[in-house]
């Protein structure tokens, strides 16, 4: 993305013109007979916890919450159908590994938990929390995979939810405008984080394994996207443009 920060109409013409984009066409490029199963069991964890969402795009416009309008309800709106589109990529992702979806997990039950347990402000910060999970996982396991339309697909995908972790950002940067309010996000956004971690590492241990890619990296990857995301809300405009205005892509 080309600035740190955008207006909520900007937001929304952003995600407009990404609306029109049609789903990719998989096909089968490559034997991927030699690729572990349980990669299909892990994209079909993802792929279940992308395909939710609609009560939060009601809240976006019924709400009085400071710094938002129509153009934000809208914007979440997009952001929601394009997250549909990653399920429906991914969902082709699954079956091309020679997987199943699934219906039902632990994990997305978590997540579907607490985003129907609290407000708007937190629920966008376990939005911003899958999003780092989302940004650091496909772009992990595509980098272990061999060149084909899956790795492409996965690596797409990691565009979008750099674009996601921004607009997520920004709505948080404007509900916490005081030092206090600084704090506090603070102290939930590592608590959320450390959760989330141990749940993908639990969840998706198998994967991890068996594609040799180790936990190492993945923290290591978790702790930078981690760290750019808490600043990008709540340092100064001044401290975030210059360090901040391009995620890290490797």
């Amino acid at each position: 993305m080309g600035i740190t920060h955008r207006t909520w109409q900007e937001w929304e013409s952003f995600f407009e013109q990404r609306s029109y984009r049609r789903l990719p066409a998989l096909e089968q490029d490559l034997d991927y007979s030699a690729l572990p199963t349980s990669l299909a069991r892990s994209l079909a964890i993802f792929q279940l916890g992308e395909s939710g969402g609609g009560t939060i795009v009601a809240q976006s416009f019924c709400n009085s919450l400071p710094g938002l309008d129509d153009h934000f309800g809208t914007s979440m709106a997009y952001f929601v159908e394009e997250e549909h589109r990653h399920a429906n990529i991914l969902a082709m992702c699954v079956r091309l590994l020679g997987g199943k979806l699934i219906r039902d997990n632990w994990t997305a039950k978590l997540f579907v938990f607490a985003r129907r347990l609290i407000g708007l402000r937190l629920k966008v910060v376990v939005l911003l929390a899958a999003e780092v999970v989302g940004l650091c996982y496909y772009h992990l396991l595509a980098v272990h995979l061999p060149r084909s339309r899956l790795r492409d697909q996965l690596l797409d995908i990691v565009d979008d939810e750099r674009s996601h972790l921004y607009f997520h950002c920004d709505f948080l940067r404007a509900q916490t405008a005081s030092r206090f309010k600084k704090r506090v996000f603070v102290a939930v956004w590592r608590s959320v984080m450390v959760c989330a971690a141990l749940v993908v590492a639990i969840d998706h241990r198998n994967a991890i394994k068996e594609l040799e890619i180790g936990l190492k990296p993945v923290l290591a990857r978790w702790r930078t996207y981690s760290r750019l995301a808490e600043t990008l809300v709540v340092a100064d405009s001044q401290a975030v443009c210059p360090k901040a205005r391009e995620l890290p892509t490797n």
